[in-house]
C-alpha cells in the first residue's frame, strides 16, 4: 500500500529527529533495558484487520496510561513499559469495547496479546480473562525470568550472606547454565565469563574488574525480577550472555515486609570429613516499604538487609609428618638420595636409614617449619588432610549491611523518571592456614546509582536517557609482615619490608605446607549513559542507542613474591620436603612492589533494531550493532609490552621517568614510537566491529500455542578489562627466577642465601609478559533452533544452542626452547636476558553445541515450578580461566609449538546438568478450594501451608592428570601433564573417595611403564612433553536437593506472618571436590578429602 506524502513527509521528519537523537545521546556499551512491551492485531468478527482502533494500557500498580492506534495492518506496539502488571482497553467505532487485565510483563519481554472485537450490536463491553502466557511468541532469544515471588518463596534464603555470586544463584535455575563449584562463575552457553557474561541493576551494568563477580548485590526484598538471557539477545545488548535486575518500585497501595533468618550449627549437619559441628549463629534480618506520595504520581521503595554473623570454621590442611620434621623418612618406601655426597658412579648416595641428620637440616628450614602445626588426624602415615582444628573465623561476611531506595516520578502523560541508590558494605575478618599468621581482614565496598527519564514525543515515538555510575572497592591483606617473617627465619636476600605479604612456600608433592598471600585494594569507577529512541511505524517496532562507557580503575596488586618463593620439589633428594630439610629449593623467586595502576577506558557502540511483525504468524527480529572497545590506558604511562623482533621492553613515550631506577641496565628498553607500538595502550585495537543480529518467531497454527522460533548473532567480548590488568610491573617493578642446579655436590645456591643475586631483572632471571601489538578481539557467533509449545499453563521448549567464538587470547612462552634430547642450559633460549616471556596472543577457539528441554508453569494461585535438562560439549584449544585469579588468556600453554595439544573439553562446561523447582500452597483456607470459609483454629491450624524446593543433578568436572619436579621436555618446564599408558577413568560403580581413578595408568616421561615414578637416575631422557592431553578425566558429579516448608498466619485482611524451615541439601548427600591428581604424590594421588560447595551453601 502506498504511504500518502504527507504522512511520508511526517515519517521524514521522525526518523531525522530518531537519528539526531541517536547521534547526541551517549551510554555505556554494557546498557540494557529493564523495559518490556505489549504487541498485537486487532481483528473483527470476520477475522480482517482494524485500523485505527485506540489501544490503552494501564499499569494496575501506578496508574500510568499509554495511548496507541493500530495502523494500516492492525497492528499495534506499546514499547517502553516498566515491569509490572497491566490493563488493556481496546475501542474503535462501531465495535464493542475490549478490556483485558491482569497481564504480566517482565524485562526485555515481547507480550503478544491479539484482540478480537465484537461489534457495538451484540456487546457493549467485551471483557476477556487474563490468561497465562507461558511461552515467547515474538522474540528469538532465549530467557527466563524469576519473580520476586519465586526468589523468595524458593530455599535460597540462607545465600542472602553469599556475597559474591548472587546474581548467579539465580542463573543456575536455567538450561543452558553450567557451574563447576560454587566458587566459580556459571558458563552460560559456552560464553567465556570473564568477557562475554555481563549482569546489570535497572539497565546499568555492575560488573567488578577482579574476579568477574558483581561489586552491588539487591537486596531480595527489592527484587522485582531477575532475567537471565542465555541465547542471542538482540543488538541492543552488548555480549551473548545477560543478566537484567529489575528492582522494585512503590505502587498506589502501602507494602511493607520485615524478615528475619536464625541458622545455628545445632541445625547443621556435620560435614563429610569433619570431626565435628563447627560453631555457627547466623543472623539476617531486613525489612522493605514502598508507596504513594502522590497517589498516580510519585511513589518511593525503600529496603535494608543485614547480616551477623559469629562462626568457628573447621580447618582441614596438609602438614608434615612429626618423623618428617625431624629427618626421619624411614616410612616411606621412597629412597631419600643425598645430592651433596656422591658415589664412585657420580650419582647421590642414599642417606642410611631414609634419615637426614639433624646436622644436616637447615637452620632455616628448622624455624620455617615451626609455622606449622603437627598432624592432629588419622593415623600416623597419613599424608593429606592429616591436620583439623576449629579456628575463629568466619565462612562468610560477618557484618554485612546493604540499603536500597528508589523513587518513581510520572511528571506528565508525557514524561516518568525514575532513580535509585544501593549502598553496600562487607567487612570479613577471616583466618586461614596457617593459623598461626593467617589472619586476614577483608573490606568490600559496593555502590551504585541510577537516574531515568522517559519522554513521549507522540504515541509511535518514546526517547529514553538513563545515567548510571557504579563504586567498587575490595581490599585485602593478612595481619603477618613478611619482611618480620623472613628476617626470624634468617633468610638473605629480601630487602622489601614493612608490607603485610606472605612469602610463598610450595613443597611437593602434596604441597604439605603452602604460604600465599597478596596485598590488594582496588576501587574502581564506572560512569555510564544511555540513550534508546523508539519508534513504531506500522509493523515495524525500531529502535535506536548510541552507548559509551567511561571505566577509571586505581588498583594496587603486590605480589607475596617480593619476600621470595621457594620451590622443592624432590628432584634432588627423591621427596620434596626432604629438599626442603636441606634447604636446597629447585627455584627461587624474587619481586620487588608493582607500583598502582591508574587505569583508564572509554568505549562507544551503536545499534539500530526492527522488530516487524509480517503477520499474526511471523515475526522479523534484526539489527545491528557496531561497538568501539576501547583499550585501557595508563594516566602515567606505567604498562609495558615486549617487542619479540627486538627482544625489548615496549614502555609508552611518557612513561620513561617512571621506570624503576634499580631496574638492571642490561635488559632493553625500548619507546613505543621506537617499536611502532600505539602509544598510551600498546595494542592497536580494532577501529570497531560490526555485529549483525537476525532471528524469527512463527506460529504455524492459529491457536497461537505453537512457535518455533530461531536466531543468529555476532556478539563481542570485552576483553580490555582484564587484559589491562596484565600490563602492569615489568621495568616499573621487577621480578626474577632463579633456577638451581648442584654440581660436583655444590648447589648453585640454598638457605640461608636462596637467591643468586638480590638484584632484580639480572640478565637471564626476568620474567617479563608481552601482548601482541595487534591483538585481536575475540568474537562469538550463536546461533539457536526452537520449539515451545503451551499446554494449558505450562510451556515446554527444546532447543539447540550453538556458540562458537574465536580469536580467543591464550599465553605462551616465547622463551621456551623446542623440546629436545639437549639438556636444558640458559643458552637454548631465544632471548638468553630473560627467564620467561609470557605472550598474549590470539587465535584460539571455541566451539559449543547444547540440547535444552524445559518445561516451565511461571503464574498459578497454588503452583509455581520449573524444570530443565542440558547436554552440551564444549571444545577449546584456550581453556576458560573462569574469572578468577588465573591471568587473562588462561595458563600458559604446554608447548608453544605445538597449540594443538591444548584441545580439549571446556573444564567449566559440564556434560550434563539438570534442575528442577517447584512452589506449592497447599489448597486449603481462606480463599482456597478446600475449607475456604473455615476460621478460628481450623484456619489457623490447616490454611496457609506453604512448600517449595530446588534440586540441582550433574556430572563431574573435568580435570587431567599432573607430575611435579622433572623437566622431561629440556626446556626448563618442570612438571606438566604425564604420559597416559592406560584408560584412567574407572567404571563408575569402582569409583571411590580413596581411589577416584586409576594412578597407574598416567607415568612420569622417560619412567617404564612397570615403575611410572621412578626417581631421576632411572628416567630416560626423552626430550618431549607428556602426551596426555588436558581434562580427560571426570570427577564426582553433584546431587543436591533444597527444601522449605513454611505456614502464613493471617494477622487481618491485609497483614500475615510467615515461619518457615529451610534445608540446604536435605538428605545430607555428600558432594565430593575434585580428586587430587599430582601422580608424584603416590600417597595421596587419586584421594578427595574435600566437599565441593553447591548452589544454595554447604553441601
Amino acid at each position: 500500500m502506498e504511504i500518502p506524502a504527507p504522512e511520508r513527509r511526517q515519517s521524514m521528519r521522525q526518523l531525522g529527529l530518531c537519528f539526531a537523537m541517536f547521534l547526541l545521546s551517549a551510554s555505556k556499551v554494557n546498557g540494557q533495558t529493564t523495559f518490556g512491551s505489549i504487541t498485537g492485531t486487532v481483528t473483527d468478527p470476520s477475522r480482517a484487520v482494524v485500523p485505527g482502533a485506540t489501544v490503552t494500557v494501564t499499569n494496575e500498580g501506578t496508574g500510568l496510561q499509554r495511548q496507541v492506534t493500530t495502523g494500516a495492518g492492525g497492528v499495534f506496539n506499546v514499547p517502553n513499559l516498566d515491569v509490572g502488571v497491566y490493563r488493556i482497553a481496546i475501542t474503535a467505532t462501531g465495535f464493542a469495547r475490549y478490556e483485558r487485565s491482569g497481564l504480566a510483563l517482565s524485562s526485555n519481554q515481547v507480550l503478544n496479546m491479539d484482540a478480537g472485537l465484537e461489534l457495538a450490536s451484540t456487546a457493549t463491553i467485551t471483557e476477556v480473562q487474563a490468561a497465562t502466557f507461558a511461552i515467547s511468541t515474538e522474540t528469538s532469544s532465549l530467557s527466563d525470568v524469576k519473580t520476586n515471588q519465586v526468589l523468595q518463596q524458593l530455599p535460597l534464603e540462607m545465600s542472602r550472606h553469599l556475597a559474591d555470586k548472587g546474581f548467579y544463584t539465580y542463573t543456575l535455575l536455567n538450561t543452558g547454565t553450567s557451574s563447576v563449584t560454587f566458587t566459580s562463575i556459571p558458563v552460560i552457553n559456552g560464553v567465556r565469563t570473564q568477557s562475554g557474561t555481563l549482569p546489570t541493576m535497572d539497565g546499568i551494568a555492575v560488573t567488578a574488574y577482579s574476579g568477574g563477580a558483581s561489586p552491588v548485590q539487591p537486596s531480595f526484598e527489592s527484587v522485582q525480577e531477575v532475567n537471565v538471557l542465555t541465547a542471542n539477545p538482540t543488538a541492543e545488548f552488548a555480549v551473548a550472555a545477560n543478566y537484567t535486575v529489575v528492582t522494585k518500585s512503590g505502587t498506589n497501595k502501602f507494602h511493607g515486609t520485615a524478615f528475619y533468618n536464625y541458622n545455628s550449627h545445632l541445625l547443621n549437619s556435620r560435614n563429610f570429613f569433619s570431626t565435628e559441628r563447627p560453631l555457627r549463629v547466623y543472623n539476617n534480618f531486613g525489612g522493605s516499604l514502598g508507596g504513594p506520595i502522590k497517589r498516580n504520581k510519585l511513589f518511593f521503595f525503600a529496603d535494608y538487609e543485614g547480616s551477623r554473623e559469629a562462626a568457628r570454621r573447621q580447618m582441614t590442611s596438609d602438614v608434615p609428618l612429626l618423623p618428617w620434621r625431624n629427618g626421619d623418612f624411614s616410612g616411606l618406601a621412597t629412597t631419600i638420595v643425598d645430592p651433596i655426597n656422591l658415589g664412585l658412579d657420580g650419582r647421590p648416595t642414599p642417606f642410611p636409614g631414609n634419615r637426614i641428620p639433624d646436622s644436616r637440616i637447615s637452620a632455616v628450614s628448622k624455624r620455617v617449619q615451626e609455622v606449622f602445626p603437627l598432624p592432629n588426624f588419622g593415623s600416623p602415615t597419613l599424608q593429606a588432610g592429616n591436620y583439623r582444628q576449629l579456628f575463629v573465623g568466619t565462612t562468610g561476611f560477618t557484618r554485612f549491611n546493604m540499603v536500597d531506595a528508589r523513587a518513581d516520578y510520572n511528571v506528565s502523560s508525557r514524561d516518568t523518571i525514575f532513580g535509585r541508590v544501593s549502598w553496600r558494605r562487607m567487612p570479613l575478618d577471616g583466618v586461614d592456614f596457617p593459623p598461626t599468621i593467617g589472619h586476614y581482614p577483608q573490606r568490600r565496598y559496593g555502590h551504585s546509582a541510577v537516574a531515568s527519564w522517559t519522554h513521549t514525543f507522540s504515541a509511535a515515538l518514546l526517547n529514553e536517557f538513563r545515567t548510571g555510575v557504579t563504586y567498587h572497592r575490595n581490599s585485602y591483606h593478612y595481619d603477618a609482615i613478611g619482611s618480620d617473617l623472613i628476617q626470624q627465619w634468617g633468610i638473605k636476600g629480601v630487602t622489601t619490608t614493612g608490607i603485610p605479604v606472605e612469602p610463598i612456600f610450595r613443597v611437593d608433592p602434596v604441597n604439605y605446607f603452602e604460604l600465599e598471600d597478596a596485598f590488594f585494594n582496588n576501587p574502581s569507577t564506572t560512569l555510564q549513559w544511555l540513550d534508546n529512541v523508539s519508534w513504531t511505524r506500522g509493523a515495524h517496532f525500531m529502535k535506536f542507542g548510541v552507548d559509551v562507557i567511561r571505566d577509571r580503575l586505581n588498583e594496587t596488586s603486590i605480589s607475596p613474591l617480593i619476600y621470595g618463593g621457594y620451590n622443592f620439589t624432590g628432584v634432588y633428594t627423591n621427596f620434596g620436603y626432604a629438599d626442603f630439610l636441606l634447604g636446597i629449593p629447585q627455584t627461587t623467586q624474587l619481586a620487588v612492589p608493582t607500583p598502582p595502576r591508574y587505569l583508564r577506558a572509554t568505549t562507544w557502540a551503536l545499534f539500530a533494531q526492527d522488530q516487524f511483525k509480517v503477520n499474526r504468524k511471523l515475526t522479523l527480529n534484526y539489527g545491528l550493532r557496531w561497538q568501539l572497545a576501547g583499550p585501557f590506558y595508563h594516566q602515567f604511562g606505567a604498562i609495558y609490552s615486549f617487542n619479540p623482533r627486538t627482544g625489548a621492553l615496549v614502555i609508552p613515550d611518557n612513561a620513561v621517568s617512571r621506570v624503576n631506577p634499580y631496574f638492571p641496565r642490561d635488559i632493553p628498553i625500548e619507546t613505543a614510537s621506537t617499536a611502532g607500538y600505539p602509544q598510551d595502550t600498546l595494542v592497536d585495537f580494532p577501529k570497531g566491529s560490526v555485529q549483525p543480529r537476525f532471528g524469527f518467531a512463527y506460529k504455524p497454527f492459529a491457536s497461537g500455542n505453537t512457535v518455533i522460533r530461531g536466531g543468529y548473532g555476532i556478539y563481542g567480548n570485552l576483553i580490555y578489562r582484564p587484559l589491562a590488568r596484565d600490563m602492569g610491573g615489568g621495568p616499573f617493578a621487577g621480578s626474577a627466577t632463579f633456577i638451581n642446579s648442584i654440581g660436583s655436590g655444590v648447589p648453585l645456591f640454598s638457605f640461608p642465601e636462596p637467591f643468586l643475586t638480590s638484584a632484580i631483572g639480572a640478565a637471564g632471571t626476568q620474567n617479563v609478559q608481552g601482548k601482541d601489538p595487534s591483538l585481536k578481539i575475540p568474537y562469538t557467533q550463536q546461533w539457536n533452533l526452537t520449539v515451545e509449545r503451551q499446554v494449558a499453563e505450562v510451556g515446554l521448549r527444546i532447543s539447540y544452542v550453538g556458540t562458537r567464538t574465536v580469536n580467543l587470547p591464550y599465553r605462551r612462552n616465547l622463551n621456551q626452547p623446542p623440546p629436545s634430547t639437549t639438556p636444558f642450559s640458559a643458552s637454548r633460549r631465544p632471548y638468553r636476558q630473560y627467564n620467561q616471556v609470557i605472550w598474549t596472543d590470539s587465535g584460539g577457539n571455541e566451539f559449543y553445541s547444547g540440547l535444552e528441554v524445559a518445561a516451565t508453569k511461571r503464574h498459578g494461585k497454588n503452583l509455581t515450578f520449573g524444570s530443565g535438562w542440558t547436554w552440551a560439549r564444549d571444545l577449546t584449544d584456550a581453556q576458560d580461566s573462569g574469572g578468577g585469579g588465573t591471568s587473562f588468556g588462561g595458563q600458559v600453554i604446554q608447548d608453544q609449538f605445538n597449540r594443538r595439544v591444548e584441545r580439549a573439553d571446556n573444564a567449566l562446561v559440564l556434560k550434563q546438568r539438570a534442575f528442577g523447582y517447584v512452589i506449592y500452597a497447599l489448597p486449603v483456607g481462606r480463599h482456597q478450594r478446600f475449607l475456604s470459609g473455615a476460621g478460628g483454629w481450623v484456619e489457623g491450624l490447616f490454611g496457609g501451608w506453604q512448600t517449595s524446593w530446588n534440586v540441582n543433578l550433574q556430572s563431574g568436572q573435568y580435570f587431567n592428570p599432573t607430575f611435579t619436579g622433572r623437566d622431561p621436555s629440556n626446556t626448563n618446564t618442570i612438571g606438566g601433564r604425564p604420559d597416559r599408558i592406560g584408560a584412567g577413568n574407572l567404571p563408575g560403580g569402582a569409583r571411590a573417595i580413596d581411589r577416584w581413578f586409576d594412578a597407574s595408568a598416567f607415568k612420569i616421561p622417560g619412567c617404564p611403564d612397570t615403575n611410572p615414578i621412578c626417581p631421576e637416575s632411572v628416567r630416560t631422557n626423552v626430550g618431549r612433553f607428556g602426551n596426555s592431553a588436558l581434562n580427560i578425566l571426570e570427577g564426582p558429579g553433584i546431587a543436591n536437593l533444597d527444601f522449605a516448608l513454611g505456614k502464613y498466619f493471617n494477622l487481618r485482611e491485609n497483614a500475615r506472618l510467615q515461619f518457615r524451615l529451610i534445608m540446604v541439601n536435605a538428605l545430607n548427600h555428600p558432594n565430593f571436590a575434585v580428586p587430587r591428581a599430582n601422580i608424584s604424590s603416590t600417597g595421596t594421588v587419586g584421594t578427595i578429602n574435600s566437599m565441593a560447595r553447591v548452589l544454595n551453601g554447604e553441601p
